[in-house]
C-alpha cells in the first residue's frame, strides 16, 4: 500500500514560533514533505477521501525542528583536541560525522550549521543525508574553516595568507558547493594559535566577505577577541561567533561602542554557551572522583573566569538589542552532539524568556543561517520539520529535552 498523501500531527499546544503565544489543541496538516495547514484542531479539515495518517501526541507539545547554528561533526566532544582530531582518516571522520548527524537529529535538531570540516568530509556528509544514505538534519555547511598559517583550526586544511590567498580559498570552497564562509578572524583553541589577538587584516577580511557576498553566500566570523570583532565589522559580515571581548594580553574588557555597532549594523551573534560550562562540568567531577592536575585546576579557574565574562557581555548585548541566536558548538571540546537543547537552556539563564529562548532556536537562528525561506516556523508552505516533546517548554525550558517524536520534511525519524 503506498503511504498516505497526507499526516495530521495533533499536540495539547502548537508554539509555531509566529505567535507570541502558544496555539491551544491545535493541529497540524502535512502533505508530502510541507506543512499545508496550522490551526485549531477543532478547524481542521482533511481533503474529502485522501488518506490520512493520524498522529495524536495528546497532553505533549509541538513545534518547529530546531535549528542548531553552531556544529561540529568532525569531532567527538569528548575532550579530544582538534589537532588530534582531524589527524583521523578521513573515512573515521565521516563515520564520525554520519553517527553525529543521527544523534543530533534524533534529539530534536532538524536544521544543523555545520561551522568547521576537514577537507570535503562536511560535503559528503550533506549528500549523503540528501540522498538517503544515512539519516540526519538538514545541513549547511562551510566546509575548511578559512584561516592563517597555523592559525585556529589549521588541521581542518583552510589556511590561506594575504589578500590574493584568501580570495582563492573562498572561490575554492564555493566551486565546491559550500553554503557558507567561515573565517576564524582571531585565534582560539588550536594550540598554534592566539586567541586574544587578530589574525587577518580588515583588507584581507573585506575581501573575503566581498567574494562571499558577490556569490550569494553568509560570512561567519569568529571572533574570541575585540579587535576581531572591530575587524569583522568593518568587513561586513553576518554573524559574529563568540563575540568574545578579549583585549591582546588576554584580559576582558567590554566595549559598549562595538555592541553598539554589532546592534546597529544587525550582526548576528552566537555567543556558544554551553561548550565552556561542558568542560567546568567534566573536571568537577573528576575533581570530586579523583583530583586534578596543576593544569587541570589552571584550566578549570581560567574556564570560570570566561563562562562569567561571557554571560556579563551576554545580558549587556541582550539589553543594547544585539540579535542573538543558539549555536551549540557541539562536537568541540567536552560538549558531545546530540544535546543542543543544553544551550538553549543557557539562553534562558540569561534572562530571555522561555519563548525567545525557543525562538532562538528556530525562527532566529534559521534566520541566521539565510534557511528561513524552508524552515523555522510552522507555517503553510514551508517543510515539516517538527519536534513534539513531553510538557510545556514554555513553562519548564528543560522540557525542551523530553523528545516524543521529530519529523523531518513529513517523515518520522524518531
Amino acid at each position: 500500500m503506498s503511504p498516505a498523501a497526507f499526516k495530521v500531527i495533533k499536540g495539547a499546544r502548537i508554539i509555531d514560533s509566529i505567535q507570541a503565544k502558544p496555539l491551544e489543541r491545535g493541529a497540524i496538516l502535512v502533505e508530502g514533505s510541507k506543512i499545508k495547514w496550522v490551526g485549531a484542531e477543532k478547524d481542521l479539515e482533511a481533503p474529502e477521501g485522501a488518506r490520512v495518517e493520524t498522529f495524536d501526541y495528546t497532553g505533549k507539545t509541538v513545534l518547529p525542528g530546531l535549528v542548531d547554528v553552531h556544529t561540529h561533526t568532525n569531532l567527538p566532544g569528548d575532550g579530544t583536541a582538534v589537532e588530534e582530531g582531524c589527524a583521523e582518516p578521513d573515512e573515521i571522520l565521516m563515520l564520525r560525522s554520519a553517527w553525529n548527524a543521527r544523534k543530533h537529529l534524533e534529539s530534536g535538531v532538524t536544521t544543523a550549521r555545520d561551522n568547521g570540516a576537514k577537507n570535503m568530509t562536511a560535503m559528503y556528509l550533506k549528500q549523503g543525508i540528501e540522498r538517503g544514505f544515512i539519516p540526519g538534519p538538514r545541513m549547511v555547511i562551510s566546509g575548511r574553516p578559512v584561516t592563517i598559517t597555523g592559525g585556529h583550526c589549521w588541521p581542518m586544511n583552510g589556511e590561506a595568507d594575504g589578500v590574493d590567498g584568501v580570495r582563492e580559498a573562498v572561490r575554492r570552497l564555493i566551486k565546491e558547493g559550500v553554503d557558507w564562509i567561515k573565517v576564524m578572524t582571531t585565534g582560539g583553541g588550536t594550540r598554534s594559535s592566539y586567541s586574544s589577538l587578530p589574525s587577518y587584516s580588515v583588507d584581507e577580511l573585506r575581501v573575503l566577505t566581498y567574494e562571499a557576498h558577490n556569490f550569494g553566500k553568509l560570512v561567519g566570523a569568529h571572533c574570541s577577541a575585540t579587535q576581531g570583532m572591530v575587524n569583522s565589522l568593518d568587513a561586513g559580515v553576518n554573524m559574529i561567533i563568540h563575540g568574545t571581548f578579549h583585549e591582546p594580553d588576554g584580559t576582558y574588557k567590554f566595549h559598549p561602542k562595538v555592541a553598539e555597532r554589532i546592534a546597529k549594523q544587525g550582526v548576528w551573534v552566537n555567543p556558544t554557551l554551553r561548550v565552556g560550562n561542558s568542560t567546568v562540568t567534566v573536571l568537577e567531577a573528576k575533581q570530586k572522583a579523583q583530583g586534578l592536575t596543576p593544569p587541570e585546576v589552571a584550566l578549570l579557574d581560567s574556564t570560570k573566569r570566561r563562562i562569567h565574562n561571557r554571560q556579563d557581555y551576554c545580558r549587556r548585548y541582550i539589553e543594547m538589542g544585539v540579535k542573538l541566536v543558539s549555536g551549540s558548538d557541539s562536537g568541540w571540546g567536552n560538549y558531545p552532539m546530540g544535546y543542543f537543547q543544553w544551550e538553549v537552556e543557557d539562553m534562558a539563564g540569561l534572562g530571555l524568556s522561555n519563548m525567545d529562548a525557543v525562538l532562538s532556536a528556530t525562527r532566529e537562528s534559521a534566520k541566521s543561517i539565510g534557511m528561513d525561506r524552508l524552515v523555522g516556523t510552522l507555517e503553510a508552505g514551508k517543510e515539516a520539520d517538527i519536534l513534539v516533546v513531553d510538557g510545556n517548554p514554555l513553562k519548564e525550558i528543560k522540557d525542551l529535552r523530553k523528545v516524543a517524536a521529530v519529523f523531518k520534511g513529513g517523515i518520522k525519524a524518531k
